[in-house]
């Protein structure tokens, strides 16, 4: 399968609820590292999908835009929206871009990571600023600890 069915195929499936259908896009060992919820190998991808997405969200959209491979990496922007059910936040639109980062073996996805503009989604789900600065902690947290980020950190 090329990347862009690839990506297409897997975003479509989160969107229909099909956790099933969004695992068979990974390889053995593959893992689906979600910006909120955290790593999910894939076994765990068909319950990320129903017990964390469709349980916190519905009337999902997942566009994708521009996807490039070179066979071993797969790049592609996105924009993905969805209504709250959680507390406080039920019915608001989120709207949120970002770029889809895969590692790829064998026309699977082997690493499935995100680069993704989260503020705004949050900001019109109504999270307070205090909720958003916690956020924003665990990204930095995340961000810093990488091997790639250290030189950066350093004088």
């Amino acid at each position: 399968m090329e990347f862009e069915e690839l990506i297409v195929t897997m975003t479509q499936a989160v969107v229909r609820g099909d956790g099933d259908g969004a695992a068979v896009c990974f390889a053995d060992g593959g893992i689906y590292h979600d910006v909120f919820y955290g790593a999910f190998s894939k076994p765990d991808i068909p319950r990320m999908v129903s017990d964390y997405f469709h349980r916190d969200a519905e009337r999902f959209r997942w566009d994708i835009h521009e996807p490039v491979s070179n066979g071993d990496v797969g790049y592609a922007r996105y924009v993905f929206s969805y209504d709250a059910k959680i507390a406080g936040s039920e019915g608001k639109r989120a709207v949120f871009e970002g770029v889809a980062v895969c590692r790829l073996e064998e026309g699977l996805i082997v690493s499935y990571n995100e680069v993704a503009n989260t503020s705004t989604g949050l900001q019109l789900l109504g999270f307070s600023a205090e909720r958003l600065s916690r956020i924003v902690g665990r990204q930095i947290d995340e961000l810093t600890a990488r091997d790639e980020v250290a030189r950066h950190l350093g004088s």
